[in-house]
């Protein structure tokens, strides 16, 4: 094991407790994972097994980074996961007890959608999205307050019919073999509630947890964590209260402030010697947070010197604000060597963004949106992994109604909703009922079935049947590669000329994410693939180091760290959000937000308001954030309005009502308008399959298309 000759005193006191439960209280920039890291190196110096040791995170990323540097410090691998992949580890070895097989589906937002709504049209025959997330709200809220009934229904969905719904619900996901995510945590809990045995198991199995972001947990993940540490009481919890910023999603403040009462004789260490940022930045920090009453109380220090003061910047009107933040950017990038991956725009809502995008397209400034729609999320890589979910397992009627019309077979939505039903009714499976009505099987509710129709489901049928064969046979890479090859997906993405070439790439590249999770995972199966990407998030894909400015909402900041940060939007009603405005506790947890999003900054902090804003079409005159107030003025340098920095004037004209033109007339950085994607810059030419292409970044939906240039009528900004 390294020397812990680099660590602080109190980062020393951290690593060396060994039993017992322990708070470390670490501030932003603190060097917590560090900590972690030679604590749990710590823990095998001193006799405990790796097998014992279980480390719980909240994201794919940070468990992956905290693994890789045990293993680098350790050489041993111990099991560091998120809860929801604890949860789903112990399911699937202990769900039959619940009546599930081990090789159940997780759902994910969108299939729990099309399940409420097949459960709505059930029991009034018609939905309303306004119920649906009534519903949906309600079902997580009832699972994660460990409740056996429904909880009370309010506002449109009245309590009887939640009840109805709820029930039916949790009846489908079990018919189907599914859980939903709130599942992966609510089961283990009733798992740990009903079989003591299995309790005192996985209590011995892990003698020692170590959680981070303890303030960010829910109640389920509070009870999970309490059952497994009961008897050994070896819990370290590594978080800041003043860092808790997700209540909307759960998250209870109180776990952590409560902890000395929760474990009577804890351990408290504060870290506080910051290590990212320069002491201006950090005493103004401090100063707004100590506002706060329900925190520990700490003080942020660095050794790094004062630094710069922190720029405040007030802008006539948002569009100004955003060419004041562009032209503060490519000032740092191109005279002081500042690299865009080290730069960031902090703001409160995703609706701010398309100011900012638009400036920096004009001024082609690369960006990535941080938080969008996650690869695993795109449509054609869900329609190939509802294939592969089809050959795992037929009870799965999501993933049927999904993929038996890819393409099309002539299977309607009333003659899905006559088989779903009729298998329920047989009470199998999906894909078995569709197997004994196509041999003709007696049934005791059979289907009429056109010839057109009956041909398309022999097919449909067949397909499963050689995608499960293939999964015994061969490689996950593949088998990814037949599900797309015997469904004539290809074909099917050719209806659409201008987007094929750019989901071939998407569906290439899951290929080769098949083929690298198959050699870099020891035991790989269908089964932990499709875990693996189900629990994936648009935030674990993020590519912070990617040549590009990011931008993101201070909620997608956490844990992150950049040279230069700008926070703009600080106005009453925006930030703190008008959703806070008559909630002291909502206004607490939104200047906890505020300080996170200031601790992010290294070098540089901008904060940025304007007087004047258009917020869904209507321009409204805007107050200076309460925040700002909040900040002695020692720590502010005010900036008047800059003189806009040395771009292309062409770029600068303004922008008339865009014209089709000849496609092949494109150049690399050219602006283009497309009907559906909008606003875009034209990154690459070359000749594709389907002849001319172009590979074009568009901002409204952060991503690149590559659009054949015969069908892609482009016209040019």
């Amino acid at each position: 094991m390294e020397e812990n000759s680099k660590l602080n005193p109190e980062q020393q006191m951290a690593v060396e407790i060994i039993d017992g439960p322990i708070l470390i209280i670490a501030g932003a920039g603190s060097g917590k994972t560090r900590v972690v890291t030679f604590r749990i190196a710590n823990l095998l110096n001193k006799g405990v097994h790796a097998s014992q040791i279980l480390g719980l995170t909240f994201t794919n990323k940070a468990a992956t980074e905290m693994k890789e540097r045990v293993l680098h410090l350790t050489q041993s691998a111990v099991l560091i996961c998120t809860f929801h992949s604890l949860g789903a580890k112990i399911l699937r070895e202990s769900i039959h007890h619940l009546g599930y097989t081990s090789n159940f589906t997780i759902y994910d937002d969108d299939d729990t959608d099309k399940l409420l709504k097949m459960c709505l049209n059930d029991a009034v025959g018609a939905e309303s999205k306004e119920k649906l997330k009534e519903l949906k709200t309600l079902i997580s809220s009832t699972k994660n307050s460990l409740q056996e009934s429904p909880i009370e229904g309010g506002g449109r969905v009245e309590g009887q019919l939640f009840s109805k719904i709820y029930f039916q619900y949790q009846a489908k996901l079990k018919e189907y073999n599914a859980v939903d995510y709130d599942d992966l945590l609510a089961l283990p809990v009733k798992l740990f509630r009903e079989y003591p045995s299995l309790l005192e198991y996985y209590q011995q199995r892990w003698s020692h947890l170590l959680i981070d972001e303890y303030q960010d947990t829910n109640h389920l993940q509070y009870t999970l964590v309490n059952y497994l540490v009961s008897k050994s009481r070896n819990l370290c919890v590594v978080g800041d209260p003043d860092q808790s910023i997700y209540s909307w999603r759960g998250a209870n403040i109180n776990n952590i402030l409560n902890f000395e009462n929760d474990y009577p004789g804890a351990k408290v260490i504060r870290l506080d010697q910051n290590y990212r940022s320069r002491s201006n930045i950090l005493d103004a920090a401090n100063h707004l947070i100590a506002r706060n009453p329900n925190r520990f109380e700490k003080h942020l220090w660095s050794a790094r010197g004062p630094g710069e003061k922190i720029k405040l910047f007030r802008a006539d009107n948002d569009k100004m604000e955003a060419s004041f933040v562009a032209d503060r950017i490519l000032a740092y990038q191109r005279q002081c060597d500042l690299p865009l991956s080290q730069m960031v725009v902090f703001y409160r809502t995703n609706a701010q963004s398309r100011v900012f995008e638009d400036c920096l397209l004009q001024r082609r400034i690369p960006y990535v949106i941080v938080g969008g729609i996650s690869f695993y999320h795109r449509r054609e890589i869900k329609d190939i992994l509802a294939w592969l979910r089809m050959a795992l397992s037929g009870n799965d009627y999501v993933s049927f109604a999904r993929t038996i019309n890819l393409p099309k077979r002539g299977l309607g939505d009333a003659t899905l909703d006559k088989i779903r039903l009729a298998a329920s009714h047989e009470q199998c499976g999906i894909l078995e009922y569709c197997e004994k009505l196509l041999s003709k099987e007696i049934v005791q509710v059979p289907v009429k079935l056109t010839a057109k129709q009956r041909e398309g489901l022999e097919e449909y049928v067949q397909i499963i049947h050689q995608l499960q064969k293939v999964s015994q046979e061969t490689t996950l890479a593949a088998l990814v590669t037949a599900a797309i090859d015997y469904t004539r997906y290809w074909t099917y993405l050719e209806e659409d000329k201008e987007t094929m070439v750019d989901r071939k790439e998407n569906l290439n590249a899951l290929v080769s994410k098949a083929a690298e999770w198959e050699q870099s995972t020891s035991e790989p199966s269908l089964t932990g693939f499709l875990e693996e990407l189900s629990l994936k998030s648009s935030l674990d894909e993020a590519d912070t180091n990617a040549e590009r400015l990011s931008l993101m909402t201070i909620h997608n900041g956490k844990g992150l760290e950049f040279d230069a940060a700008f926070l703009v939007g600080m106005e009453e009603d925006l930030f703190p959000h008008i959703n806070s405005r008559d909630d002291e506790e909502g206004v607490e947890e939104e200047r906890r937000l505020c300080y996170v999003g200031m601790t992010r900054a290294k070098e540089y902090l901008y904060l940025s308001h304007a007087v004047t804003r258009t917020i869904w079409g209507v321009t409204r005159t805007q107050r200076p954030s309460r925040f700002l107030r909040e900040i002695p003025t020692e720590y502010i340098e005010k900036l008047g309005a800059p003189a806009p920095y040395n771009y292309a004037t062409a770029v600068q004209r303004k922008v008339e009502k865009p014209q089709p033109i000849v496609s092949e007339d494109f150049s690399n950085g050219d602006l283009v308008f497309h009907q559906e994607f909008g606003v875009g810059c034209v990154r690459q030419k070359y000749d594709g399959s389907a002849g001319l292409t172009y590979k074009v970044f568009f901002s409204k939906s952060n991503s690149e298309k590559n659009l054949v240039a015969e069908f892609a009528n482009l016209a040019r900004l």
